[in-house]
């Protein structure tokens, strides 16, 4: 079961290519059917059938009907195409009007293929690809298009074809397309739940992430609180001992045993010991940033992240180490949630006596950025330590934060 699952992992689709699948694979289905009946059995009464006749009746003066055929096979191919590509530039565009183009491309192939499938895979698209609000509104001119070009080909069918019959086929029609409605309802359900994955997995990696700096923190701590200990008593007592052998050995003067002066010089070597290693865990307070930062990246599964760290620009004591974490934490967050990016690379690295952190996504870029909550907050911390953020904004794509601290923050 579990080499199933890591199968099926391995075969994840990016989005634009099932955006694609959807309409080459329905759109090959339709030219099979069509070939499959043959000239003659498969009507041609929709969009395309009736430009084929046009463009037949023009070319040729006899085998009309034959060449309509075709025309209309060749149709269906081109039509299918298109909107595969179509659906592709609207997944992977970052400006807005252009992906409003692809769609509205797409919903033109659907009116011209006349195809419920087709109206139903633009809906999905709708709910995935625009604000609720937005896709509601294209939702609804969709289905009215299509409502539309039904009654114009119903109200254009063979005259042997009842009037009654005519409305009812139409009733009938208009009450089908109210599918696109489900679809675009599920679609939304779907993005809702991936967003929701998303978010949780997040969470728990900022979580294991967290733990991961705070463990340092404590273990840190720790080591301060034994620093203190050894200080606070085997320091105090050791000085006491040395003090009193050294007035023993002035009282003993030279008939003092050399066993006396031997456990003097020995009380005063350990009590260097002792100093020598309060010393040396008291500066030994340093967190590690890198390891943080690699539980956090490897937890965020809509982000393939690249992580350039320097082992000395890593190392800082704890407000320092949390403040740069909780930065880099909230430009990670800001590149999942209003960015919709991608890939994020994270650099760590020491400049000029500077610590600078830099975070980069390849997600929509804004030039005019309205610093929210998160920015400002961001840019409280390091200027409270001395330090700066810098914003760089691209266009179409990509948004930089950098984050500089002195070497005198530590």
């Amino acid at each position: 079961m579990r080499q199933l699952f890591a199968g099926l992992k391995i075969l994840q689709l990016p989005p634009w290519a099932i955006a694609m699948a959807g309409p080459l694979m329905f759109g090959s289905l339709d030219l099979v059917a069509v070939l499959t009946e043959g000239f003659g059995r498969t009507s041609l009464h929709n969009p395309i059938g009736e430009l084929g006749y046009v463009i037949a009746k023009r070319v040729a003066d006899t085998g009309v009907n034959a060449l309509t055929f075709d025309l209309y096979v060749a149709g269906k191919a081109i039509v299918t195409c298109a909107c595969a590509a179509m659906a592709y530039g609207a997944s992977r565009t970052v400006w807005p009007h252009r992906r409003f183009l692809c769609l509205a491309g797409q919903l033109a192939c659907a009116l011209a293929m006349d195809s419920l499938v087709f109206h139903m895979l633009v809906a999905a698209q709708l709910a995935l690809l625009l604000p609720t609000r937005t896709g509601l509104r294209w939702l609804a001119v969709m289905y009215l298009l299509g409502v539309a070009a039904d009654a114009a080909l119903v109200a254009t069918a063979q005259a042997s074809v009842e009037h009654a019959l005519r409305w009812s086929m139409f009733a009938y029609l208009s009450l089908e397309r109210l599918l696109i409605c489900p679809a675009f309802y599920i679609a939304d359900l779907v993005l809702r739940e991936r967003r929701s994955r998303v978010a949780l997995a997040t969470a728990h990696a900022q979580v294991l992430a967290t733990q991961t700096l705070l463990g340092e923190t404590l273990r840190g701590a720790e080591r301060m609180r034994i620093a203190r200990d050894l200080h606070d008593t085997l320091g105090h007592h050791l000085t006491a001992l040395n003090l009193h052998l050294d007035l023993a050995v002035r009282q003993a003067g030279s008939n003092a045993p050399a066993a006396l002066g031997t456990a003097r010089g020995l009380g005063q070597d350990l009590l260097a010991q002792v100093r020598g290693v309060v010393t040396h865990a008291r500066r030994d307070q340093a967190i590690d940033l890198e390891e943080a930062l690699r539980v956090l990246c490897a937890g965020l599964p809509a982000l393939q992240t690249e992580l350039d760290i320097d082992a000395d620009a890593a190392q800082h004591p704890p407000h320092v180490a949390h403040a740069l974490f909780c930065c880099i934490q909230e430009a990670v967050t800001n590149a999942l949630r209003h960015a919709g990016a991608t890939k994020l690379t994270i650099q760590l690295q020491s400049s000029a006596g500077m610590t600078v952190a830099r975070v980069a996504d390849n997600g929509r870029g804004n030039p005019l950025i309205v610093e929210g909550n998160g920015l400002r907050g961001m840019r409280e911390r390091l200027t409270d330590m001395g330090g700066a953020l810098l914003i760089a904004a691209g266009r179409p794509t990509g948004l930089a934060l950098e984050m500089r601290l002195p070497g005198g923050a530590a």
